[in-house]
């Protein structure tokens, strides 16, 4: 069993449209997002407040997996956003889990 840690970055408009596109995947059972500004040499794809402040708005999804359930949505990914201007990094990760409290 290997398991990794996805993280994907979305333009800050494209968030609630994400968050439903996580939330109806049936391989996802929960994930985190976060506020995250991305700097680059992209100037051209950012609005004029954001050339201003030499930053892009964006938000952060963050999901642990399998990494063959990981491979699988990735390709969805790529076909339902293809030219939405997303980014992906796939980490393997040497354990995850969750800590239930005391009793």
């Amino acid at each position: 069993m290997s398991l990794c840690l996805l993280n994907i970055i979305v333009p800050a408009a494209l968030e609630d449209h994400f968050v439903d596109w996580l939330m109806e995947h049936p391989r996802i059972e929960g994930f985190t997002s976060m506020a995250v500004s991305g700097y680059g040499a992209a100037e051209h794809k950012m609005s004029l407040a954001e050339k201003v402040s030499g930053r892009s708005r964006r938000v952060m999804f963050q999901i642990h997996l399998l990494a063959s359930e990981a491979e699988q949505i990735l390709d969805q990914m790529k076909r339902d956003y293809a030219g939405a201007d997303l980014h992906y990094m796939l980490y393997p990760l040497l354990d995850a889990g969750h800590l239930e409290p005391h009793a």
